[in-house]
């Protein structure tokens, strides 16, 4: 297969015939991926902003790279402190809904809307918004705030002191953090939510009545279900597994934290 390349130092746009995945790497900046769902094929992509080092760009074999070359969280992390400006981009990207998407920043900010194919950020310390998707989520970062709205199906997300908001008619929650507070809403669904903390409090909010079933451990955190703390099997730490009494639960909630608080309210 023919591999074209662009080498971008000014702002321009470039359209691409052929794109399956979308695979963007950057500093500094931002980087908007819209899934246009009148758009059947192709991407359009706009460079609006360049800085002393020129965007880097490829298509081969339905595969779209956008971006500086840099691998995992660790190397995420020597370009944010290294490299300071000579990595900034504003990157903003149109494309099929069903078009898979891997971004990876240092502390450029990500925004992703409307896919529905697997979607994959990766940042130090960038801000990330997820908005209106439908494919399976996954978001790492070192201390980024994380909002993932209006979304549709499960959802992982990493990171250390990054606040995390997830939303919409969830599936399976994933959510690991050490000190950011946690909050899911799911009230069009009945999610499974684990969570796992150090210091970070977890709020999980349902639809009015929804059988829950609640299992919650930590040393100093407290258990609450719809405004009443709930007792511990446990003298001196908190251990709680609360059922359903009618046996019908369908949504379940599993928090492990070492001083933070999950609290879950229906309604």
């Amino acid at each position: 297969m023919s591999t074209e390349t662009w080498v971008i130092a000014t702002p321009q746009t470039v359209d691409v015939a052929d794109v399956r995945r979308v695979v963007v790497a950057l500093t500094d900046g931002s980087v908007d991926v819209v899934a246009d769902p009148h758009r059947t094929e192709g991407a359009h992509l706009e460079v609006g902003d360049v800085s002393e080092r020129p965007l880097q760009v490829s298509a081969h074999d339905g595969e779209l790279r956008v971006g500086y070359d840099f691998a995992g969280v660790e190397g995420l992390v020597d370009r944010a402190k290294g490299l300071r400006d000579k990595d900034r981009a504003v990157v903003r990207l149109t494309v099929p809904a069903g078009v898979a998407v891997k971004v990876s920043t240092a502390r450029a900010a990500a925004t992703v809307t409307g896919t529905a194919a697997d979607l994959s950020v990766t940042t130090a310390t960038g801000p990330v918004r997820v908005l209106g998707t439908t494919g399976p989520v996954t978001v790492k970062t070192a201390s980024a705030p994380v909002d993932v709205v209006e979304h549709v199906g499960d959802v992982r997300v990493s990171t250390a002191s990054g606040a995390v908001n997830v939303a919409g008619s969830l599936g399976r929650v994933s959510v690991t953090t050490v000190t950011s507070a946690v909050e899911v809403v799911a009230r069009e669904s009945t999610p499974l939510v684990a969570a796992r903390t150090v210091s970070g409090d977890v709020a999980v909010r349902l639809s009015t009545g929804a059988p829950v079933n609640l299992k919650a451990r930590s040393l100093t955190g407290k258990a609450v279900l719809d405004g009443v703390r709930l007792e511990s099997a446990a003298q001196r730490t908190t251990s709680v597994d609360h059922v359903d009494p009618a046996g019908t639960a369908s949504a379940y909630v599993s928090s492990s934290t070492v001083s933070g608080d999950v609290t879950v309210s229906r309604g």
